[in-house]
């Protein structure tokens, strides 16, 4: 009669191999979870510096919003595929003053507010991302029962990781003009 042992025998090769097999199947799934996690907090990280983004214009925080760009970053604003002259800004200096006098100048007896929605990334990876959110942007001075609507388009932001997180590297509003269906 044959004993059987209580643990099956397998050749020491046989072991080595289920231990490869399932520290690799555990190393696979935790790095997927980890790839997981980092795309989901830079999703997050980047929404929220959006949100950020309406909260400082339409509050009028100059410097914080300035804040949101790298330092060479660029805004621009473009309008039925074209570039609208003048509209490019470079540099976070420029966009400051940009910002500063907007705010003190033709928005300083207004309440403006940017309502963003269908954030989309159209690109994503560990240091870099491109998104994309439509914009509905309203006005209200004293005199305004209710807010209006100043301007529709798309947000176009080009994302850099940084040390300080995600800032934009390049704004483009592509300002909505509809002209109607085609003849």
């Amino acid at each position: 009669m044959i004993k059987r042992s209580s643990s099956p025998n397998y050749p020491i090769s046989g072991l080595l191999i289920l231990f490869c097999l399932f520290h690799s199947i555990n190393s696979t799934a935790a790095e997927e979870s980890a790839i997981s996690r980092s795309t989901v907090a830079s999703r997050l990280a980047i929404a929220d510096q959006l949100a950020q983004y309406s909260y400082r214009w339409d509050g009028k925080d100059a410097s914080a919003f300035a804040e949101l760009f790298t330092t060479d970053a660029v805004m621009e604003r473009w309008r039925d595929g074209r570039l609208v002259e003048g509209s490019r800004i470079s540099g976070r200096p420029a966009i400051l003053e940009y910002a500063r006098q907007s705010h003190q100048g033709r928005l300083a007896d207004r309440q403006t507010r940017h309502h963003f929605s269908g954030l989309v990334f159209l690109e994503l990876s560990a240091n870099l991302a491109v998104t994309e959110n439509m914009a509905l942007i309203t006005h209200q001075t004293a005199a305004d029962r209710v807010a209006r609507i100043s301007s529709s388009g798309i947000y176009r932001n080009s994302w850099v990781k940084t040390p300080a997180g995600w800032l934009i590297s390049k704004r483009i509003l592509l300002t909505d003009s509809f002209t109607g269906p085609a003849q």
